[in-house]
């Protein structure tokens, strides 16, 4: 990851990055991700305040119990939180089936990082072109 292809600031958004995988934190704050990718490869990014507050309702439905460290919960809803995006899931539905565990993704070739940068917790992931006689 260069930092030359990441942006966090308050005017990071649809219209500054339009062609950049996107993620908004609760400080209003937006964060895009936008390397060079070969033809056909998505991109995601999902990025959260590291010393957030986990809401107990967010802990209950992601099946965890309190109290949790929120770096690491973070760490884990960004995952959830990409790889939902690259599959197409609806990351309520990603949470109701798979909790914010990475379940058996067959035969999808998808990879993700997850850093710890400045005050966040940030997941980029790639999913690579899916094979047209699947």
């Amino acid at each position: 990851m260069s930092a030359q292809t990441v942006h966090v600031g308050a005017g990071v958004d649809r219209d500054t990055h339009p062609d950049a995988a996107r993620s908004y934190l609760a400080d209003a704050r937006g964060v895009a991700w936008d390397p060079p990718a070969p033809g056909g490869y998505r991109l995601a990014v999902d990025a959260e305040l590291a010393a957030q507050r986990v809401p107990g309702a967010v802990v209950r439905r992601a099946r965890l119990t309190e109290p949790v460290e929120p770096q690491d919960f973070w760490a884990r809803w960004t995952r959830a939180e990409v790889l939902a995006k690259l599959l197409d899931v609806p990351i309520l539905l990603w949470v109701r089936e798979h909790g914010l565990l990475v379940p058996d993704l067959g035969a999808e070739a998808v990879a993700w990082r997850t850093y710890a940068w400045e005050d966040l917790v940030v997941t980029f992931a790639v999913r690579a072109p899916q094979d047209p006689a699947d």
